[in-house]
């Protein structure tokens, strides 16, 4: 599957070290290789949302949204946020829009 990154995104990625950081370029690596959905591990679809998802990385989580195009699905990561900003109100309202 094809992905991008938001700007928001790559910051939090570049303050990632070790392991963490590892696991998050292990996870878009297997993104990139998946052919749907089903094969991208610790992938959950948000309640409530309209095509945003979750990855578990660790003790980070991925959201992204998905988008439908002619030519195929593509992914666009949003945020990168640790496990007690997840599900923060402010989080939640930048994915609402």
């Amino acid at each position: 599957m094809r992905y991008r990154i938001s700007k928001e995104f790559g910051r939090a990625l570049d303050k990632l070290s070790g392991k963490e950081l590892k696991q998050a370029l292990n996870v878009l690596d297997s993104v990139e290789k998946a052919d749907n959905l089903l094969q991208i591990g610790n992938c959950k679809k948000l309640v409530g949302y309209e095509n945003v998802y979750r990855i578990r990385i660790g003790s980070r989580r991925a959201f992204f949204t998905l988008h439908i195009e002619v030519v195929g699905e593509l992914l666009f990561f949003r945020y990168l946020v640790s496990r007690g900003q997840a599900y923060d109100k402010a989080i939640e309202k930048k994915l609402r829009k």
